[in-house]
């Protein structure tokens, strides 16, 4: 017994060499020598181990010891036998008597456990035309593209391959048999041409990222937005044809669930479609159902917040000077008022020096001033004259500067100052506007979710909440979006009126195309995208659909437009609180002829 020295599940093992073949084992010999071809020129990663399957069946032994014996390069091998649990297979040879057992094999081509772009070579000992396209139908099935079928018929062992694309073909295996391996590509390394075969796509209506053009506009559903452009980029690159499909009931983004997912989610997951777009990031949640592309975009998340709340009719009165200044104002009137109360109980002299002789009324007269109003009597003496002519000089300043300001204010629409940090919608009581699959931003603070309201799915549901917010119809609440939703109101929505956003953002958010658990066409398509991405096309669409400067455009030439009532409401209301006090005064004068008490604190104010 000759040995052939080989790692096997990182162990040496010892086969037996065969004899010289004749007859029948000419063609074991032929088939081997084939298979160890395939093996040496596409299997080049020698680092990764290659699995070897095989059957308790003598001619299937021979035939995979020749194959290990004849290799060139050396390699870890590992057999059925000797199975350890190593995911995700990249390399494979197995051997299958008939197609039975080759169908029984095929059970345990479960994604975790192989890689449906790896290389794989099936052996099968006996196959007839119709069990070789029967096989080559359910490798199709798997999603195996990267695999070739050798037969061991007649004298010489048959080689076959297929297509699922072609020019006659369209998702459906066009089987190959290669007389001359060496002038032939045996494995798909690249699907760089549909052949004008449709792809199903799963999206629905979310401006920025996927818009439905109108019929007037095409004559075949069709998309925009930025990735609705990635997706007819990659459908004119790798000439597919797109079939939109939306999800059932309008149900937008759906929950991912592993029984029971709802929405796109759905259809995905159902293998309804073939991927799926439509702002779609990254889940824990959606990974254990499907598989991510490569991320195409990084955006933000942040919070859409409404103005602040409207100012009173009495803040607009008052909105001319800052608090700091009506402070001063007011300590300065009540200051002057009490010296004047002061001065009641002192001599005539002191009086008739501070205010002028015969002044029984200079507390009146002090806010006579302030109200550009005239006097009647004028003091004589040179520091009372003074004291007056500064007084009017200051009210004059004051009086001039407010009334300039406050034509303006009246009109102004201004709010207060909205609330615009993430902390700060926190400790407010605003309410959060989200998607139900948003409920993850709140995990570290459980005690937000009383605050939830969730957006009910629908056409542009995301497009409807923020048109709510801008256009003020829901004061009490802030949108959960990304930065491209808010930067898309802004530009095609502005009439609706301007939105906002918080300073800060919740997170990063990178949106990936989505597909099945089983599919060939992640890699293929992030291929071209990271192509896209690299030329800068992806900034570009994005950019072309949203107004980043969050600054309004103008909707068209202003000009002064006279008052409203809305907008004096103020100086009705501080008349009312006048004529109410006016009211206090009478009623006090009635009432003093009754208190003896009250008549003389009266006659004290007037007469001194």
């Amino acid at each position: 017994m000759n040995c052939v020295i080989f790692i096997v599940a990182l162990s040496i093992v010892c086969l037996p060499t065969t004899a010289t073949p004749t007859g029948e084992s000419s063609t074991i010999h032929a088939a081997a020598t084939l298979i160890t071809e395939i093996v040496d020129e596409y299997y080049i990663l020698h680092s990764m181990p290659l699995l070897v399957v095989r059957e308790h069946e003598e001619i299937q032994a021979d035939l995979a010891n020749q194959v290990i014996q004849n290799l060139h390069h050396s390699r870890v091998i590992q057999l059925d036998e000797t199975l350890v649990g190593y995911k995700a297979w990249f390399y494979g040879v197995f051997f299958c008597q008939n197609l039975s057992r080759f169908l029984q094999l095929l059970n345990i081509f479960t994604s975790e456990r192989y890689d449906i772009v790896g290389y794989y070579t099936f052996v099968l000992i006996e196959a007839s035309e119709p069990q070789v396209n029967a096989a080559f139908d359910a490798l199709w099935k798997l999603k195996l593209l990267r695999t070739v079928l050798v037969v061991l018929n007649g004298d010489r062992p048959q080689l076959f391959n297929y297509a699922p694309y072609s020019n006659n073909t369209c998702g459906e295996p066009k089987v190959h048999r290669i007389h001359n391996h060496s002038s032939t590509e045996l494995f798909i390394h690249f699907l760089n041409d549909f052949y004008g075969c449709p792809l199903k796509l799963g999206t629905f209506e979310t401006p920025p990222f996927v818009h439905f053009l109108t019929p007037e506009q095409t004559h075949s559903p069709q998309i925009n937005g930025f990735e609705g452009d990635l997706v007819g980029a990659l459908s004119g690159k790798l000439n597919f044809r797109l079939v939109i499909v939306t999800p059932p009931d309008n149900a937008q983004w759906g929950v991912p669930a592993p029984n029971g997912s709802t929405g796109l989610m759905k259809i995905l997951q159902d293998e309804t479609v073939d991927f799926g777009i439509g702002c779609l990031g990254i889940m824990a949640q959606r990974n254990e159902i499907l598989q991510p592309g490569r991320a195409h975009y990084n955006s933000r998340v942040l919070f859409a917040i409404p103005e602040g709340q409207p100012y009173g009719p009495v803040e607009k009165l008052l909105r001319p000077y800052e608090r700091t200044v009506w402070m001063v104002v007011v300590g300065m009137l009540g200051g002057i008022a009490f010296m004047v109360l002061v001065l009641k109980f002192a001599s005539d002299n002191v009086r008739n020096f501070i205010y002028g002789e015969g002044n029984q009324t200079a507390l009146l007269n002090l806010f006579n001033v302030v109200y550009s109003g005239g006097l009647h009597v004028f003091p004589r003496r040179n520091f009372a004259r003074t004291l007056l002519v500064m007084w009017i000089v200051h009210c004059f300043v004051l009086r001039t500067v407010y009334q300039g300001l406050l034509f303006r204010y009246l009109q102004d629409e201004s709010n207060h100052s909205p609330v615009d940090t993430v902390d700060g919608i926190e400790r407010s009581d605003l309410h959060y506007h989200i998607n139900k699959n948003s409920d993850r931003f709140f995990e570290h603070n459980p005690s937000l979710l009383k605050r939830v309201r969730y957006i009910p799915p629908g056409n542009d549901s995301m497009g409807a909440a923020l048109d709510a917010v801008s256009s003020r119809r829901v004061r009490d609440g802030v949108v959960l979006v990304t930065l491209e939703h808010i930067a898309y109101h802004n530009k095609h929505r502005l009439n609706r009126g301007f939105l906002r956003s918080t300073r800060d953002s919740l997170s990063g958010y990178p949106m990936v195309i989505y597909y099945p658990k089983r599919t060939f066409l992640v890699r293929v398509l992030n291929r071209v995208i990271g192509n896209i991405e690299t030329a800068g096309l992806m900034s570009y669409w994005v950019r072309r659909y949203g107004n980043y400067h969050f600054l309004p455009t103008k909707l068209g030439m202003t000009k002064p437009k006279p008052l409203e009532v809305q907008h004096v409401m103020g100086c009705f209301a501080f008349i009312c609180v006048q004529w109410t006090m006016s009211c206090v005064v009478f009623s006090l004068e009635l009432l003093s002829s009754r208190m003896m008490w009250l008549r003389r604190g009266l006659e004290f104010l007037v007469h001194r």
